[in-house]
C-alpha cells in the first residue's frame, strides 16, 4: 500500500496532477471533499536537502505553482495539537522586489487568513515550553524573521502587534550600527529596546555576529574554515573563531533581551555536526533551519524545520495549504516546492567584508 501511494503521488506530480493525488489521499483516508474543489497541477517534487546549501535556479512564477483556491473553502477546524508551524520570513518592502521580500499587505493577509482558518499564534516562550513537554493551543504557529532587518521593527512588528501576535527576530549583532556595510538597514539597539519594552513577548535571538556571509556556493563563514592569504584555518582555529563569534552575539543580546538567549537560526540554513556542537556548547537549546516541515518534540532541537512564508509567491492560501499538507503528508508538500521554500537572493556582501 505504501509503494502504491508513493507511485500515485509521483504520477500526480508528473502527469495528471489532481486525479492521482486524489487517489493517493483516498488510500490515506484524508478529507478529500474539503481539499479538492478543482483539479490540482504540480511541478515535479525536488527533495529537500537536510542542509540547504545555495539558492536554486530562477524562482517559479505563480502560474507554474499548483492552484490553492480550494483551500478558501476549508472550514476552521483542528488540524494538529502536537506540532508547531514555524513560519520563516526575511525581508519586507512595498517597493523592493526579491525572492525573500514580501509586501506588508501580503504579510498582513497571510496572518489574517491563517487566523480565519483556526490557526493560533504562539510566542517563542510558549514554543520553549512545548519542546519541553507542555501543551500549546491546537494549530499552533510561531512567526520568525531572520537577519534583523530594520523593516522588522518599522513594518512587520507593527502589523503583528496590531493583531496581538508576538514573534522572534534572529539578528546579526555585527550589523546593529547604521554604519554597517549592508545593503538593507538593520535594527539598532535602541530600536530593539523600544520594541521589547512595548511587547516583552517579542524576542531577539542570535543569527551570528560577523559570520553571515558566503565563502563559496556551498559554505559560509560559520560552516567552513576561512582561507586568508592562501593559508587555511586549522581545525582548532576554526572552532575558536566561530565559538567566539557566537559568544559575542549572545553576550550582546543578553543586554537587550529579558528572555533567555537560547535560540538560534543558521545563516542560509547551513550547518554541520561541528556547528551543532559549537551551538550547543554556547548554551543554545533550539536552532532553526530552512528545512521544510512542522516542528515536533521528536525533532532534533538543534535542527528545527520551518515553513517559508516570506516569498512573494506564497499567497495566504498557499501558506495555509503548505501547513495543511505538511500535517497530512510530511515531506511531500505539493504546494510549496523546494524552489519556493528556499527562494531568496544570494548574500550581497563580499567574502572579505568582515575579515
Amino acid at each position: 500500500m505504501v509503494w502504491l501511494k508513493t507511485l500515485l503521488l509521483t504520477l500526480g506530480a508528473f502527469i495528471v496532477g489532481g486525479a492521482a493525488v486524489f487517489l493517493a489521499l483516498y488510500l490515506d483516508n484524508g478529507p478529500l471533499e474539503q481539499v479538492f474543489g478543482t483539479q490540482t497541477r504540480t511541478e515535479a517534487e525536488s527533495p529537500v536537502a537536510e542542509h540547504h546549501a545555495s539558492s536554486p535556479p530562477a524562482p517559479l512564477s505563480e502560474s507554474e505553482l499548483p492552484p490553492v483556491e480550494q483551500f478558501n473553502h476549508i472550514p476552521k477546524t483542528k488540524l494538529y495539537d502536537d506540532h508547531v508551524a514555524v513560519l520563516m520570513y526575511h525581508d519586507m518592502s512595498s517597493t523592493e522586489k526579491g525572492g525573500d521580500i514580501i509586501t506588508p499587505d501580503l504579510f498582513a493577509a497571510q496572518l489574517d487568513f491563517l487566523r480565519s482558518k483556526g490557526m493560533n499564534f504562539i510566542t517563542l516562550e510558549q514554543f520553549r515550553s512545548f519542546m519541553e513537554g507542555a501543551a500549546v493551543p491546537e494549530n499552533a504557529v510561531l512567526v520568525t524573521f531572520d537577519d534583523g532587518y530594520e523593516n522588522f521593527y518599522t513594518t512587520a512588528y507593527p502589523i503583528m502587534k496590531e493583531r496581538g501576535i508576538s514573534g522572534v527576530s534572529f539578528v546579526i549583532t555585527g550589523d546593529f550600527s547604521k554604519k554597517a556595510m549592508v545593503y538593507t538597514p538593520h535594527m539598532t539597539r535602541q530600536e530593539i529596546q523600544s520594541m521589547l519594552a512595548a511587547d516583552p513577548n517579542t524576542e531577539v535571538q542570535p543569527h551570528t555576529n560577523h559570520l553571515h556571509y558566503k565563502t563559496s556556493e556551498t559554505t559560509d563563514a560559520l560552516t567552513a574554515p576561512l582561507v586568508k592569504d592562501g593559508v587555511k584555518e586549522s581545525p582548532g582555529e576554526y572552532i575558536t573563531r566561530i565559538s567566539g563569534d557566537l559568544a559575542t552575539c549572545i553576550d550582546q543580546l543578553k543586554t537587550l533581551n529579558k528572555r533567555p538567549v537560547d535560540s538560534f537560526a543558521y545563516p542560509y540554513g547551513l550547518y554541520t555536526p561541528e556547528v551543532e556542537q559549537v551551538v550547543k556548547d554556547a548554551g543554545i537549546k533550539y536552532a532553526f533551519t530552512t528545512t521544510l516541515g512542522l516542528a515536533s518534540r521528536n525533532d532534533n532541537p538543534l535542527a528545527i524545520p520551518r515553513i517559508n512564508g516570506g516569498s512573494p509567491l506564497v499567497s495566504p492560501q498557499r501558506l495555509f495549504a503548505s501547513i495543511y499538507w505538511e500535517n497530512k503528508q510530511p515531506g511531500h508538500n505539493l504546494y510549496l516546492p523546494d524552489e519556493v521554500q528556499h527562494s531568496g537572493r544570494e548574500d550581497i556582501r563580499s567574502v572579505d567584508v568582515h575579515r
